[in-house]
């Protein structure tokens, strides 16, 4: 899947470097897609994979208040996050667990603590 955006390129560069420096212990690229874009006061955020989706919920907020978070499922893994007005710190909790491969139940039941 092609990503084009910074983030993605900053990390093949990482991964491109540490493979060059360590060629006993390679690791695959495999990140977790993020995409971001500021439109005005709003900024909205997405890690993972948000098509081809099974369900989409919504987590937090609403659309009215222009603060939300929506899950996305795919089978029975969390695929990705949508949000706006969300702070990143909250959403890098989502990311781990989309990067760990959480189920989608496991990902609700962190989402409800």
């Amino acid at each position: 899947m092609r990503i084009e955006h910074r983030t993605n390129a900053a990390e093949q560069g990482l991964a491109v470097a540490h493979n060059l420096l360590n060629p006993g212990r390679p690791r695959p690229f495999t990140p977790v897609p993020y995409v971001w874009s500021d439109q005005y006061d709003l900024k909205i955020q997405s890690y993972g994979v948000l098509r081809d989706h099974d369900e989409a919920a919504v987590i937090d907020g609403d659309a009215d208040s222009r603060r939300f978070l929506v899950a996305y499922r795919r089978q029975d893994r969390l695929a990705g996050v949508l949000a706006a007005g969300v702070s990143p710190k909250v959403l890098r909790g989502w990311r781990a667990l989309i990067a760990a491969g959480s189920t989608w139940d496991a990902a609700m039941a962190n989402a409800a603590a």
